[in-house]
């Protein structure tokens, strides 16, 4: 039985991942050994880091959608073919 991924479903997953980086950066403001300044450099980059994470999967999935979207596009036409010809 194949598995059916709706959007929803995707989009949880990079929300879980933001809602996790956010916890751990906090949880890591707390208890970090650091002075602030450099605190605030490690969760700096650690945002630009879940960024560019989140900027690549958005750009899969728009490359995956379009992708769906043109072979949909062909298969239409396809049958529109076929039943043209009836």
């Amino acid at each position: 039985m194949e598995r059916v991924e709706t959007c929803s479903n995707r989009v949880a997953g990079p929300l879980s991942f933001l809602a996790g980086l956010s916890a751990g950066i906090a949880v890591g403001v707390l208890l970090a050994p650091r002075s602030g300044p450099a605190t605030l450099r490690l969760a700096g980059r650690k945002i630009e880091s879940g960024e560019n994470w989140l900027k690549n999967k958005a750009t899969a999935a728009q490359d995956y959608v379009t992708g769906r979207g043109e072979e949909l596009v062909d298969r239409a036409k396809e049958v529109a073919e076929v039943i043209g010809r009836s």
